[in-house]
């Protein structure tokens, strides 16, 4: 961990031209676009990185126009930036604004506990109301009124019939099965 992991950064495009951040393949080639004038709440990671390549596009489009002499193919002698011209934009380009709060990352029991926490933290009725989960496996069908319960298919009304050992026939209807519960 670096001491900017949690570092929330505001990257200002002080350009006159719209500017395209693009990342490489280890972000997906994600790009970012900040117009002129605008801002953009990155990571500091992020936000260093854009800030350097949109201080380079800047320094970039500045260059003088090379004369007929300097069209000789050679360029590497001929540099458009130096490094302290590069941190001096980053700092006018990218502003700390806060930095998150440190979490110590979970183990894979603490994480395992949490989710089961998180699954069920929506109460029974909730649940029911919404239809879309079965409440048996939340609550005892004891304590919830047949009537409540929601089947999503007729395997489920069956298993309740055998579960209470009541006799029905199964090429019957789920919602005739379903009365036969009640």
């Amino acid at each position: 961990m670096t001491n900017n992991e949690f570092k929330v950064v505001r990257i200002t495009n002080i350009s006159n031209f719209d500017f395209t951040g693009e990342l490489g393949a280890r972000y997906d080639g994600k790009s970012y676009f900040v117009a002129t004038g605008e801002s953009l709440l990155v990571p500091f990671v992020l936000g260093d990185h854009l800030a350097k390549h949109l201080a380079q596009a800047i320094l970039i489009k500045g260059a003088p126009l090379r004369d007929a002499k300097e069209l000789d193919g050679k360029g590497s002698d001929r540099p458009l930036w130096d490094e302290q011209a590069i941190v001096e934009l980053k700092a006018k380009i990218m502003t700390d604004v806060y930095e998150e709060e440190k979490t110590a990352p979970l183990s894979e029991s603490e994480r395992m506990a949490k989710k089961v926490e998180e699954l069920n933290k929506v109460t029974a009725t909730e649940e029911l109301n919404g239809g879309n989960i079965d409440a048996s496996a939340i609550v005892p069908t004891e304590i919830i009124n047949a009537e409540s319960v929601i089947y999503k298919d007729k395997s489920q009304v069956i298993a309740e019939l055998q579960k209470r050992e009541v006799n029905f026939n199964a090429r019957s209807s789920k919602k005739d099965l379903e009365t036969l519960l009640g």
